[in-house]
């Protein structure tokens, strides 16, 4: 109870300075600035109490995660697995997939613009790569995907993917013919018997 009223009166003594320097007589600070002083001081005390380990840190296994998941995902000819999957985990369907899982909502052009109005500049939705205004098909939990023999799929629900195939305990509802070919394609990339 002692350290949270040395605190408390740190942080409205710090207040204090603070409105000291820029205040004028008859204006108090917020409600919203005493509770940042106070956060700010108990920061500051707990900083010194326990320092970044700076001089330790030599890496970052973040970083390197963040890095491998590029790599592997950037590569097109990446064959991977993909599970569909219900609220509670039964599976409906897995593919074998070329390349990575792409959002519904990605497209190829800028997703806004800026204009100049009345207001000066303001930031408005540009129309999407199909050249409509609004969410794309999936929504914003849509994915799409294409799967080894060039078959694009979208899904817009629970999905684990994985560079290896998963041991299922359960069949999947749904099964692909493996044979299955697209009804069309953009040309761009090459899939196995094309």
């Amino acid at each position: 109870m002692k350290k949270i009223i040395a605190l408390s009166a740190a942080a409205i003594g710090l207040v204090s300075v603070v409105c000291l320097a820029g205040c004028s007589d008859d204006v108090q600070p917020t409600s919203q600035e005493q509770q940042q002083a106070i956060t700010e001081s108990y920061a500051s005390k707990l900083a010194k109490a326990q320092p970044y380990p700076l001089s330790d840190m030599n890496d970052s296994s973040e970083r390197a995660n963040l890095r491998e998941r590029l790599l592997r995902m950037n590569n097109p000819n990446k064959v991977g697995y993909l599970y569909e999957l219900t609220q509670n985990g039964q599976i409906i369907a897995m593919y074998t997939i070329k390349g990575k899982i792409s959002s519904t909502g990605s497209q190829l052009t800028n997703s806004q613009n800026v204009v100049n109005d009345a207001y000066g500049n303001v930031a408005v939705e540009s129309m999407g790569d199909d050249g409509s205004y609004g969410p794309e098909e999936g929504g914003q939990n849509g994915i799409f995907f294409f799967t080894t023999s060039g078959v694009m799929m979208e899904w817009n629900g629970l999905w684990q993917y994985a560079d290896a195939p998963v041991n299922l305990t359960s069949k999947p509802l749904i099964t692909m013919d493996a044979n299955a070919k697209p009804t069309s394609t953009g040309g761009q990339i090459k899939f196995s018997g094309q």
